[in-house]
């Protein structure tokens, strides 16, 4: 399996090699083929959403799952942590428990847009909720896009 690379979700203009075998990344350029976002509360771990092969994967750590194959949920508690699951029948639930998000200093322009933006895993629940969203960013990330 070789390595694809990917944009970094939180840093534009970084961009990383990812061995979806391993979930390790490496410095890279070129066309990115989805995104990656390094998870600032555990050392070295990744989430990705990308295609290879046809076939659009998400992926967090070592985990990949064929985005056709499941359903993902992301739901935010009262305290600001969030849950993100996915669902791949046969299997059980895969969960990752997360901390709440780093807000900073207030901002009156910050809306919806903006939280999608602070929030990978809520923007990729909401990516992966019908096939034809599906469909769209596959069919996109098998194309490739220059970094910004």
């Amino acid at each position: 399996m070789s390595v694809t690379v990917l944009q970094d979700y939180d840093r534009h203009g970084k961009v990383w090699a990812l061995d979806p075998a391993s979930g390790l990344l490496t410095p890279a350029s070129g066309r990115c083929h989805g995104f990656v976002h390094v998870l600032p509360h555990r050392t070295g771990t990744v989430a990705a959403l990308y295609a290879v092969d046809s076939v659009l994967w998400l992926q967090y750590g070592e985990h990949r799952w064929n985005c056709e194959k499941v359903t993902v949920r992301h739901v935010q508690q009262p305290d600001g942590t969030r849950t993100f699951a996915v669902d791949s029948p046969p299997d059980p639930q895969w969960q990752a428990h997360l901390p709440p998000p780093d807000t900073g200093p207030y901002d009156p322009a910050y809306d919806w847009t903006d939280t999608i933006a602070d929030n990978f895993f809520l923007w990729v629940d909401e990516r992966l909720a019908d096939a034809r969203r599906r469909a769209v960013l596959r069919d996109h990330f098998l194309r490739g896009f220059d970094p910004a």
